[in-house]
């Protein structure tokens, strides 16, 4: 409220930042928080996703107006070398031949996207105090969501579940539905806290901000440590590490407030230890090495796929295929904690992930980004450098251990706005004036068309997946609610599925054996890019279906050796066996019967 009635009689604040600061208030204290039921995963599955992407969409298009209004465009002093990343992922994609086209047209889009969004944020010329405040709205949005974790690990949030995400098991899962996400999203809050207090500006902020950081220190630092989370513990920890080691002259001049923060860290870590002993366990199993922590089983495997194709890659969205076809080797060689391992669609490592898909090519574009940013910290010097990479560091560590982005935009956009403030030193200008006076409103006009084409698709997006839960709450028992989904590019795959498997289970019962042969002419293409456990179960059932035991026990078999473990195949293969043997007993019977002399008539 007060952080509001400051920018509104703020006379610094020109249209540009007044545009910039309402559509950044949307995009991290409005789209975030956008819920509705879902099945959970990843991307577009999630709906604050498809939210965040409409309102960025918007700030892209708000800043290429401004380009053409101003006849120029502000970069950061690397936009060349940052470029390189989006460059390399473009080349990747274009040249490797087994790319996944939904994952490919996905992936590319998240990326271009997100440096688009990160070269918009230096067109609305924001000063220094426009920059803090940015950090205040996201530090508001802090709030929020340790609130959400709040709720989640004392209630589990049953009776607000038309708001936020139910946790079952009392976990802090946050908006994000994933405990690990909502941790490092802590630990960045937390560092933040603790930035803002060192800044000179705080001394002269009401008791009632002061007050503030000190309830996001309290509410980041419980959810960190009831979360059980090793990514947002060791995040926590080695940003803060970052942030004494560069600002400790700043924390000496605003010491009541440091220590303030200090006493509700460790009062919000003391709340919440019960948490702390899941993540001592995790931490020792990670010390333990391969025998003890799964992940160093994926990063081995994953590091001998991209020696089988190093320079580009095995293609965009190709790591689901490929690693599940080479773990059937490895698990018959090393006796791994791999085998009882659910599907993997990203080896929690995104360099290695990279190096899978995109090999060297793509790599070089992650690396020079990097370096240059850690050039740009070195620039801005000792205080402000360090305070730059300790808020940097918690997601940054969090994409070396598991999948943020993929799952949370939220996570890929605070981060490009903090690279953004790491950059915005040593920015410059380009004139536009050398285009054509045509091909400068083009380039406004062209993504104002883009944004309305992007929100439209988004909002038909949701409606797609709002379809899809309806279907699976009523026993799949009204199709009619796939309809937008089947016409939707990113869940018509999903979507055939269900219908096809209903289609072939309806089937069995009216003896029609067409929708078994439907099924498995999908299926096979499918689990050649997907190799999804329910698909390959289905696949094996179909080939029942149609009598064909030789191709069902070969798919079975194909699915075991990649999961054997999985009690869903292991049920199905025994029933299966149990059905077998007593149609060998049956036919064995009619064979005896058949034998047997007829007796002579009397």
């Amino acid at each position: 409220m007060i952080l509001g009635q400051q920018l509104e009689h703020d006379p610094s604040l020109k249209k540009p930042q007044r545009l910039f600061f309402i559509l950044f208030g949307c995009l991290f204290l409005i789209a975030p928080f956008y819920y509705q039921p879902n099945l959970g995963g990843e991307g577009l599955f999630l709906p604050y996703n498809g939210a965040i992407w409409i309102v960025a969409s918007w700030i892209i298009a708000s800043a290429s107006f401004l380009i053409y209004k101003n006849q120029k465009i502000v970069l950061p002093k690397y936009w060349l070398g940052l470029a390189l990343f989006p460059i390399g992922a473009l080349a990747t994609g274009f040249i490797a031949d087994k790319n996944n086209p939904t994952e490919w047209i996905v992936r590319l889009s998240v990326i271009i996207g997100g440096y688009l969004f990160f070269l918009s944020l230096f067109q609305f010329q924001l000063k220094s105090k426009h920059i803090e405040r940015s950090l205040y709205i996201i530090l508001a949005m802090g709030l929020i969501a340790a609130a959400y974790g709040v709720i989640q690990t004392l209630t589990g949030a049953t009776n607000l579940a038309f708001m936020m995400p139910v946790s079952t098991n009392h976990s802090p899962v946050g908006i994000f539905q994933q405990v690990n996400l909502q941790a490092s999203f802590m630990a960045t809050l937390l560092v933040l806290t603790y930035y803002l207090s060192s800044r000179p500006t705080v001394r002269t902020f009401s008791f009632l901000i002061q007050a503030t950081l000190l309830i996001a220190a309290l509410g980041a630092s419980y959810n960190i440590a009831t979360s059980g989370s090793r990514v947002g513990l060791l995040g926590a920890a080695l940003g803060l590490l970052c942030l004494f080691i560069g600002r400790w002259k700043l924390f000496r001049q605003t010491k009541i407030i440091f220590i303030a923060l200090i006493i509700a860290t460790l009062a919000g870590g003391i709340l919440g230890k019960s948490g702390l002993e899941k993540t001592a366990d995790k931490v020792d199993r990670a010390i333990g090495g391969v025998s003890a922590d799964v992940r160093w089983h994926i990063y081995s495997l994953s590091l001998d796929i991209f020696a089988q194709a190093p320079l580009i890659g095995h293609g965009l969205g190709s790591f689901q295929k490929v690693f599940q076809e080479e773990r059937i080797e490895y698990q018959q060689q090393t006796d791994s904690s791999l085998r009882s391992s659910p599907r993997f669609s990203h080896p929690h490592n995104e360099l290695i992930f990279w190096l899978v898909e995109g090999g060297i090519v793509s790599i070089i574009g992650i690396l020079a980004a990097a370096i240059y940013t850690l050039v740009q910290l070195f620039k801005a010097g000792w205080q402000r450098g360090w305070g730059y990479a300790a808020l940097l560091f918690p997601l940054v560590f969090h994409t070396q251990v598991e999948l943020p982005f993929y799952i949370s935009n939220t996570h890929w956009f605070l981060l490009l706005f903090l690279l953004f403030l790491t950059h915005q030193h040593g920015k410059k200008s380009v004139k536009t004036q050398k285009l054509s006076m045509a091909a400068q409103r083009t380039i406004p006009i062209s993504f104002v068309a883009i944004s309305i084409f992007t929100t439209i698709t988004l909002i038909q997006t949701q409606i797609a997946s709002a379809g899809i839960v309806s279907y699976l709450q009523r026993n799949q028992s009204q199709p009619q609610y796939l309809r937008s989904s089947l016409e939707s590019a990113y869940f018509r795959e999903y979507t055939t599925y269900l219908l096809l498997r209903r289609n072939m289970l309806i089937g069995i019962s009216n003896h029609n054996k067409k929708p078994a042969q439907d099924y498995i002419d999908w299926a096979e293409q499918s689990v050649k890019v997907t190799p999804a456990i329910v698909t390959y179960r289905d696949l094996a059932i179909a080939y029942d279906i149609i009598g064909k035991e030789q191709e069902r026990d070969q798919v079975l078999n194909k699915a075991l050796s990649m999961f054997p473990t999985h009690s869903g195949l292991l049920e199905l293969q025994q029933k299966l066996r149990i059905k077998d043997k007593n149609a060998l007993k049956t036919k064995n019977v009619e064979s005896s019967s058949q034998a047997q002399p007829q007796a002579s008539q009397p």
